[in-house]
Parts: C-alpha cells; structure tokens; sequence
C-alpha cells in the first residue's frame, strides 16, 4: 500500500476516491457466455520479460505506451471498440485475445510485444492481428480500421487519462518511478507513408497496405469523413483520434480474413534499420517464438495440475506478470511492481517477489534481483527503499535467509554476509536507543499509515533475524549465529512482553502499532507468516485473526476502515490459517481471491469501494504483489517448511478430490530439495505417489488430509500409520500412500465456479435493492 509515493498528483488521485459516492452496475455486465472477470474496467499488460517497458491493453482492447495509444475501430459505420473482457492464449500466456460480434461478423483481436532480437533491452514491439470472420450466409462488406490518440478522457488535471499511466517520467535514481514517453503536443505534425503513420516524422504504427486501406489525418465530427491526406498542422485535443486507416472488405459467407498491425511502443525514424526489420516482421513467426519463449521457463520451474482451470492458469499467469515487471537496466536486475503506476522498486514487494521465484524453482532469477537490495543500505547500516519504512531491514535479510535455505548457495551467502553484519550493528544500536527497546518510532507514510512502533515492522525485523541465524549457521560463523540468536531471544521476549500489555485492553487483538492507537490493519496480521514469530494458535493470534476477517467485505479484506476492498492484504490471514490448519476457511478465502481477479487473472491492490463499480481507475492490475503472494501461497497449500518439517497438501479444495482426478506437484523446491508427487482420487480411496529428491531429509514428513473426508485408514508402503488431527506423520523415504475414505454427508461445495455464482447472485440483489432506493 503506498498512498505518498509516486507523484503528488496520483496521489491526490487516489486519496479523492474517498470522496466519490459509490454507485452500482447493471449486473448484465457479467455476460454468461464470457469468462467472469470481476472488474469493470479491467487494464492488461503485454510485455518481455526484463524489458524496461510493457505496453497495457485498455479497459476498451485498445494498445496504450508512454507515447499514445493504438484504437481500433468496426462495423459498418466505423465506430471504437470497447471489449470489457479479455483472455489469454492456452490461459496463461501474454498474449491477450479478445472477440466480439457486429451484425453476424465476428471480429477476434490477438495482441502480444516482443523484441526484434529477442534482448529485453532492444526497443519493444506491439503486434496485434484481427481476424474478422463473416458469420452470415450472405456476402457482406466490412468495416476496420485504427488510429491513434494521446490519450483517453481524462478524469484528472493531469492528463494521463482514466485507468491509465503517468508519463513520461523520470527516475532520480536507478530504482525509482520512471516511464518512458512524451508530453502532449497540440503542434505535432501528422502524416502517411505507404504504409505507416507518422507523428513528427517517427513512426507510430506500420499498417497492411494490401487491401488498400484509406486514409485519414483526424477525425472532425465522425468516424466516416472524407480523407485529407499529406502532412498538416491544426490544433487537437489530447482525446482527438488522429492516423485513421480504414479497410472496408467484402467477405462471403464463412470467409475469413486478417489484418496484422505492429506498433513500435517509441516511435521510431522510418528510415532506421530498427523499422525495416520491424516491417518484414512476421506475426505468426514473432507469436510463435513468444509462445516458445514462456513454455520453457515454465518448464524450468514447479508444476502445480489441478483439476480446475482457473487455479491453474492464475498460478502460470502470475509468474509471467512479475517476469514482465522486471526490468533489466545496464546489467541491474530491477523486480518492479508493475509497468504503470508501481513502475518502481521496494524492498517489501520485492523481497515476496523474489521469495516466489525461489520456491518455484527460478533460483538464478531470485539471485540476479537479490543483487539488486544492496544499494539499499544506508551509511548506518539499514535497508530503507522509501522514507520511513523500516520494514525493508526485515524484509532484506528475510529474503537473503530465504534464499539461502533453498540453495544452499554458499558464494551467495559469503557476498551478502557484510551486509548481514552492518545491518545487525544498525539494529542493536537502534533497539538500544528506543524506550520500548524494539524498532524505533517511525512514519511510514503507507500501509499502516500510523507515526510510533509499528507492530509490522518488529514482526519483520525478527523474521529477518531468523535468517541471519540461518546464513550464519551455514557459513559457519558460529559466535555470530550466537549473537544474532541471543539478540532474537531479546527482542522477541521484549516484543511479547509489549504485545501482552496492549492485547490486554483490546480483547486479544494486536493493534497496527505498539501504542494501540488506531491504524491501518497490515503488519500486525504477520504474527505466523512468513516467519512464524508467534504460536499459530496463541490467543493473540486468534483474536486477530477473527478481528480482521470481521472487516470482510466479498469475501477479501478491507482497507481505511472498511472503506475499501484490499486484494493481497487478504493473504496475511490465509497464509496464516495455511499453517494453522483452518483449511476451509483457507479454501474459501482463495477462492475469494480469485474471484477478485480479471478474466485474465490479474489482481490489483486497492481503491475498489465494497459491492460498487468494481473499477480500481488509477490503481492499475497487474499488481506484482498480489501475483507473488498468491503463487506462494498456492504452492505452501500443496507444499511448505515449516521448522525442520515438510508439509505436504495443507490444504485441498473439494472441487480437487474427485473419481478419476489427480493433484499433481512437480519439480517443487524446498529447503530440503524436490518434492514430486501424484495424489490420485477416487471416491472411497485415493493413491499418493511421492518421487522426492532429498538433498538434506526433512526431520518429519507430514501429511494433511482433507477436512471434508472421513478418513478410515491411511498405509505408508504398505504399513498402517495413525491419524492425529486430520495429520499423518509419515516415514522421511514414504514412497506410496494408501487412503481410504469417503467424502462427509455434511461437505460444502467450493470452488472458483460456485464463487463467481454466489457473487453474481449476491450482487445482483443488493442492485435491485438499490434500485428500489432511487439511487
């Protein structure tokens, strides 16, 4: 959550939702032959992965860079696309299709970016191809065409547009906010090549000159004016579309015909070798080596196979999306949180980011972005990305630690360990220096926008701790592990003791900060998870758990009092109750998440007022957070550490155990080395095959079974082993595991689908009822 860090302007933008009266959509939104995509006004990303930029795809379907925006036009008259839902190809891959019909012609667009030569800092290409397909048995004539514009209607004095981008921008330092583009000229001056549409003189897009298309400088009063053709100056509005090219095609009945387009995302000279190459550029070619492309880096990675769709593609998806936020700059590796409005680095974001490719298997691409944290050491020995939020000490060595319990890398360790040891000293001395001895009074400016101790930052500071623990342990450094140890066991007695006195005065709830004033709700929901600090089951722990889920609003966790939906926010309780083994409550919370997402599977932050317009305006998805958070937290719900344990299938939907169905895991990293299994389910029995390549053995193997099974024996190669507490603890080298079961009479039905049904149904109601308001 950052409400004071990219521009003055944006956040005053954010900030003046809280003014806005909530209003209400037609539920006829949600049409039932398209895929559910909870947002209105949905924003897409196509990209690289580690380009410096990513092109977005509009809540219209339209191609938005820091330099304008590519529209497209149809039907007969021409008037603008405006396609709410979009999907991706195979379900998981960026590149975005969407279709729509216009009296019985189909049209479908396909639009995805790549570089010419394959290098994420080579100048980035959009390619974006319709298929319009005449549906009808009669011959028909039909109408497309594009064109460009700066920008759409503003809802700002700022001019970047509603559920758009500012730009351009740039970064003070390597790191910072930055975007490449242009500011508005009304003086720029328009003009057609053969086949290209020129603004300055640069190319803004090539077009297909066969069929020939015609031509058209600016739309005046409608989309279907004489053509004025040659270069001309006249003043226009940001908001003025401008380069139309129309192509009017006459199809028989079922014929089918493509029109490709590329878009340079910064315009480039028409004579350059960069627009010749980009000319002869095929799509098909380009399409199928960004397929290529992301099939093998998911298949260096873990595999997750569920029998549910959406599970599945959210979990590939997200890993593309933090992929395209990174940025590679002059040899740095830059995890940022989005190409839009987060194009920037923090720690906090970064360090979950990081935490994901590690436990997906991307340990090279974990390290290269690690190298990166360093820069954010002060003089003094402390890690702080923005002012103020000390979170960043934690959240550094917490991701160093994390690292090197995956891999055991002991270079990594030995590079890293200085900084481990600078910001140990920064830490005792400003424990020493604070009256309540812990983390030292602050004002973070976001998140739990409270000024004193926050309560995060301490649960943050002592999972670091943890891990400086582990790095010294594993280089050896004996008399180090000791002090950071005995600097733990201080802290957290003291955290405790702190924590006991203001509980005592809220029924058990831990306050935001340690002053128990009012706040945000945020770091103090991290008691258990990602380090567990507290007992999972410590009365504390409880009590918040149940006094945060009382915020819910659809399902997921709100933020300033209710006010507002808050997306990721929610995992700080699931990731929780993962580990505690409230696996209903887990189940139905994920897939409250996912209900949250586009039909794409983006998640986004915050601003989306509670059973309203589900419109997040400037506050655009794909969120980098969300993406981390909910792979991590997928992959601990069929495999995580916990200690010296290995826990395995916490928590399971019932939509995943049925007659014929499999779980599958494969190639998943953990401390210990890969976990590979099948989980294959019948009614009144299921078969798990385990195929785990131990580098180091697991003190205990666990097993979770499934809350809504009646369980009447469970065999570990052949031996019979007790269930305790819906647990099995099984021999380290378990190779096959018999169960027998039968799903309980009283089993809820969950799942992705049932969600979406309950939502409709719910929303629809409190839409009629607000009708009947006068509203």
């Amino acid at each position: 959550m950052r409400i004071k860090l990219i521009t003055f302007a944006l956040a005053i933008l954010l900030v003046s939702l809280a003014n806005t009266r909530a209003q209400m959509l037609d539920p006829a939104i949600d049409r039932d032959d398209e895929p559910f995509c909870y947002f209105s006004q949905p924003t897409d990303v196509i990209g690289v992965m580690d380009g410096k930029e990513g092109t977005l795809i509009t809540p219209e379907g339209y191609l938005c860079t820091g330099f304008g925006e590519l529209m497209f036009f149809a039907g007969n008259p021409l008037t603008p696309v405006q396609q709410r839902v979009k999907t991706l190809l195979s379900g998981y891959l960026p590149v975005v299709q969407y279709q729509f019909e216009r009296e019985s012609v189909r049209y479908q667009l396909t639009l995805f970016a790549a570089t010419l030569d394959g290098d994420p800092e080579s100048p980035l290409m959009n390619f974006a191809r319709v298929q319009i397909h005449n549906q009808s048995s009669q011959p028909q004539a039909v109408g497309f065409g594009v064109g460009t514009r700066y920008q759409n209607e503003a809802n700002t004095d700022w001019g970047i547009g509603d559920n758009r981008f500012l730009r351009p921008a740039k970064a003070g330092i390597l790191g910072e906010y930055e975007q490449a583009g242009a500011v508005f000229d009304p003086n720029w001056e328009y003009t057609f090549s053969r086949d290209a549409f020129l603004r300055d003189s640069l190319v803004m897009y090539l077009y297909p000159s066969n069929p020939v298309p015609q031509q058209s400088i600016v739309l005046k009063t409608g989309y279907n004016e004489v053509p004025e053709l040659g270069a001309m100056r006249i003043p226009i509005l940001p908001t003025t579309p401008m380069g139309i090219v129309k192509y009017k095609i006459s199809l028989q009945p079922d014929e089918k015909q493509a029109l490709d387009f590329k878009m340079p995302y910064e315009p480039l000279p028409p004579q350059s070798a960069t627009v010749a190459l980009l000319r002869s550029a095929r799509f098909d070619d380009y399409l199928t080596r960004t397929i290529n492309f992301w099939e093998e880096i998911f298949a260096d990675g873990i595999d997750i196979s569920l029998p549910e769709e959406k599970v599945v593609n959210s979990f590939k998806a997200n890993l593309v999306y933090d992929l395209i936020a990174r940025n590679k700059v002059d040899g740095h590796f830059i995890q940022k949180v989005n190409e839009f409005q987060y194009d920037s680095f923090w720690l906090r974001d970064a360090s979950y980011i990081v935490r994901m490719y590690d436990v997906s298997g991307y340990h090279d691409i974990a390290g290269q972005c690690l190298d990166f944290f360093p820069r954010w050491q002060r003089e003094d020995g402390n890690f702080v990305s923005q002012g103020g939020q000390y979170d960043g000490w934690g959240q550094t060595l917490w991701a160093f630690g994390q690292h090197y319990r995956m891999t055991r890398d002991q270079a990594f360790a030995e590079k890293v360990f200085p900084a481990v040891q600078k910001a140990f000293a920064w830490l005792q001395k400003a424990r020493r220096g604070d009256p309540l001895h812990v983390m030292p009074v602050t004002t973070p400016g976001d998140n739990e926008n409270i000024s004193g101790h926050v309560t995060g930052h301490n649960f943050w500071a002592l999972a670091g701790l943890k891990n400086a623990i582990a790095l010294a342990e594993g280089l050896g450094r004996k008399e180090e592990a000791k002090w950071f140890q005995r600097e733990y066991d201080d802290f957290r007695s003291t955290l405790v003791k702190h924590l006991k006195r203001i509980t005592a005065k809220t029924r058990g709830y831990i306050p935001p900060g340690l002053e128990g004033g009012p706040g945000n709700d945020w770091g103090n929901m991290m008691a258990v998870y990602p380090e567990i600090i507290l007992d999972p089951f410590d009365p504390m722990v409880t009590a918040t758990l149940h006094a945060t889920r009382a915020k819910y609003q659809e399902g997921i966790m709100t933020y300033e009092n209710g006010r507002y939906l808050h997306h990721y926010l929610t995992m700080k309780n699931t990731e929780t109750e993962v580990i505690r083994g409230d696996q209903q409550m887990a189940i139905e919370e994920l897939y409250a998440l996912l209900l949250h997402t586009s039909a794409t599977h983006t998640g986004f932050e915050f601003s989306i007022w509670p059973w309203s317009t589900r419109d997040f305006g400037m506050n655009m998805a794909p969120h980098g957070w969300f993406a981390a958070k909910l792979r991590t937290l997928l992959r601990n719900m069929m495999v995580r550490e916990q200690d010296e344990q290995l826990h395995l299938l916490s928590c399971v939907s019932p939509e995943w155990v049925k007659s014929g169905e499999k779980i599958s895991i494969s190639r998943a990293p953990t401390y210990f080395g890969r976990v590979n299994f099948d989980l294959s389910c019948e009614p009144e029995a299921a078969a798990l095959v385990m195929n785990n390549q131990f580098m180091r053995k697991p003190k205990e193997l666990i097993l979770h079974l499934p809350w809504f099974m009646e369980v009447s024996s469970v065999q570990a190669d052949g031996k019979s082993m007790p269930v305790k507490n819906s647990m099995v603890s099984l021999p380290v080298e378990t190779r096959r595991v018999e169960i027998k079961w039968r799903r309980k009479t009283e089993a809820p039905s969950l799942s992705y689908q049932t969600a979406v049904d309950d939502y409709k149904r719910e929303y629809r109601r409190r839409y009629e009822e607000f009708l009947m308001k006068g509203n």
